[in-house]
């Protein structure tokens, strides 16, 4: 029952990710989002990451599932199963908490993009409803996957959006 539940929340969320893409863009390109570089401070955006297929998690300072999240991120980063995807996590404090970032950073020993969404135009552009939120884009930028919640890097459905994104 969970599973059902939990495959139909995973659908809904796709659903309304690729509605929000399609107002967005006019159905016929991927949307425009930018935030910042934490490392560089530079404007960054989804465009950028065209090319090859990327994974992008939502995260917060204030949220609890959102450690689970990264730590396994990370792992999932180090591991052969995300060569060829760029991975980026996305902080969405909107308030002056570098510190507790950049602790949390730290703690989790991220070796990932780091890009920072003061406004949570994330939530937007992913039809997020919560942090954590992981979508995964293909290589013209198109979502493929989006997954609510702190998700396993290793269940058969984040897999799937992957390879679907990688194409193969």
């Amino acid at each position: 029952m969970r599973a059902t539940i939990r495959s139909l929340l995973r659908m809904t969320s796709a659903l309304v990710a690729a509605v929000a893409l399609a107002a967005a863009c006019g159905g016929s390109s991927p949307a425009v989002y930018e935030a910042t570089d934490m490392v560089t401070g530079d404007v960054v955006s989804v465009e950028q990451l065209e090319g090859s297929p990327a994974l992008l998690v939502s995260w917060a300072t204030w949220c609890r599932e959102c450690d689970e999240e990264l730590a396994g991120l990370q792992e999932f980063a180090a591991s052969p199963a995300a060569d060829g995807v760029t991975i980026v996590a996305v902080n969405l404090d909107a308030a002056d908490v570098d510190d507790e970032i950049d602790a949390k950073v730290d703690r989790h020993g991220l070796t990932v993009e780091l890009w920072r969404d003061r406004r949570n135009d994330f939530r937007r552009v992913a039809g997020a409803l919560g942090v954590p939120t992981t979508i995964v884009l293909d290589a013209d930028g198109d979502v493929v996957g989006t997954f609510p919640g702190a998700v396993d890097f290793a269940d058969a459905d984040v897999l799937g959006a992957l390879e679907q994104a990688r194409g193969t």
